[in-house]
């Protein structure tokens, strides 16, 4: 007990005329109140010297900081080509659930199974299953968007896999098919692919298979060429933006990866999912007439003569949908969304995808590739497709066994089998 403790119970006790009550009440105000020794300041200087140091040096740097950003000039924006793939290695479990896909994509979806489907990439983000053969006869890979991806189809049953098992069967050969769809993707998209991924891979077979994302790319941003978020062919990155997002992610990246991924922190910093043609939408300059189908066509042409240049076979394949002349209800719901949304209506829409379709199959006539066409083969039912132009597993199926045949009864195929029989037998 501290002096100044022992002196104020001194003083109490002289207090004849209090009541016991009020007595204890003085006594137990007194012990609160008396004063308890040294702050914690006090008591630990070096701790105290050390942290004020701290603070000192920290409102140093944020004043030098501040200062020198004020006087030097920005830095330079950064910027990189796209490439527009999976991450290697992924292995996930999606759900699919018509509700939320409608909530999220704007669509009417109906005959989708509504369960979980597994979503895995191989060491290159080729969409599994994908190497069969250590030593295959015969490799192909394809190239597209969501529409070849085949996310929400039955792992064993996406085309571009099945159709592999299916050649090998018809040919038998030892086929490897890889699946090289990405949801978002348009031809500048799988020429950039092609280039960098897919050449040094040295398959036999590329097989490309684009047109609903080029239309929407070419009809709302008008090139190829824009500043779309995630669908620009560069990316250009403002060092001064962002900064605490950038510095977070890498933080967690560097330091704790397991934290960071395993629950799924980087969600934080991804954003919410937006319209990725918002600037679009609000200017609502969008005329069907006008969109550059030149400029898919010369992408068809790049894509035959790099296959071409570098010993590869091309292929290419018209895209199904369900836009027909007298469209069922589904499919006309969904495009008349897109009129109120952008002012385009079915026929306007109707008639860019098939304009688009027919410039396929035009290249394919003057550069003498093999055409797999799709658009006249796949019915235009819900049978096949849950929404305007994704399959469901019954679609895939479907296309698998159209294009295992029309590889296999193609001529130069052919010669490229008898190429590897030569080969072997050497």
């Amino acid at each position: 007990m501290s002096e100044a403790t022992s002196e104020a119970e001194a003083i109490a006790s002289r207090i004849t005329d209090l009541s016991p009550e009020k007595r204890k009440r003085l006594e137990r105000w007194l012990e609160e109140e008396s004063p308890q020794g040294p702050s914690w300041f006090v008591r630990n200087p070096k701790k105290t010297l050390f942290g004020g140091a701290g603070v000192i040096l920290l409102l140093l740097f944020g004043l030098a900081e501040y200062i020198l950003e004020k006087v030097t000039p920005p830095p330079p924006p950064r910027r990189s080509i796209r490439l527009k793939e999976h991450p290697p290695f992924l292995d996930q479990v999606i759900m699919a659930n018509r509700q939320r896909l409608e909530n999220q994509y704007g669509l009417i979806v109906d005959s989708l199974e509504e369960k979980a489907y597994v979503f895995r990439t191989d060491e290159h983000g080729f969409v599994m299953p994908s190497k069969v053969y250590d030593h295959p006869d015969l490799s192909l890979v394809f190239l597209g968007g969501s529409t070849t991806e085949c996310t929400l189809v039955d792992e064993d049953s996406r085309f571009p896999y099945r159709a592999g098992v299916l050649l090998s069967q018809r040919v038998n050969k030892k086929v490897n098919a890889y699946n090289g769809g990405v949801r978002g993707n348009n031809s500048v998209h799988s020429l950039n692919i092609l280039l960098n991924k897919v050449a040094p891979l040295h398959p036999d077979i590329v097989v490309l298979m684009h047109n609903i994302n080029d239309v929407n790319m070419l009809l709302f941003a008008k090139t190829y060429w824009n500043n779309n978020p995630t669908r620009s062919a560069l990316v250009v990155t403002d060092p001064r933006k962002d900064r605490l997002k950038r510095f977070f992610t890498t933080t967690g990246e560097t330091l704790v990866p397991g934290l960071y991924y395993g629950l799924e922190l980087d969600r934080l910093f991804r954003g919410r999912s937006k319209d990725e043609f918002e600037e679009e939408r609000r200017t609502r300059d969008i005329d069907p007439s006008t969109v550059d189908k030149k400029a898919f066509e010369a992408n068809l042409i790049t894509f035959v003569n790099i296959c071409r240049a570098r010993q590869m076979m091309p292929v290419l394949m018209t895209e199904f949908s369900r836009m027909s002349e007298s469209p069922d209800e589904v499919t006309k719901k969904n495009i008349d969304k897109f009129e109120a949304d952008w002012g385009v209506d079915y026929a306007g829409y109707k008639g860019l995808f098939d304009q688009f379709n027919d410039i396929i199959r035009q290249v394919a006539r003057d550069t003498g590739v093999l055409l797999i066409d799709l658009d006249a083969q796949v019915p235009k039912e819900k049978t096949y497709m849950f929404d305007i132009v994704h399959l469901n597993t019954e679609g895939s199926k479907l296309v698998s066994t159209i294009v295992a045949a029309g590889l296999a009864d193609s001529v130069e195929a052919q010669r490229l089998l008898l190429r590897q029989n030569d080969f072997m037998a050497k």
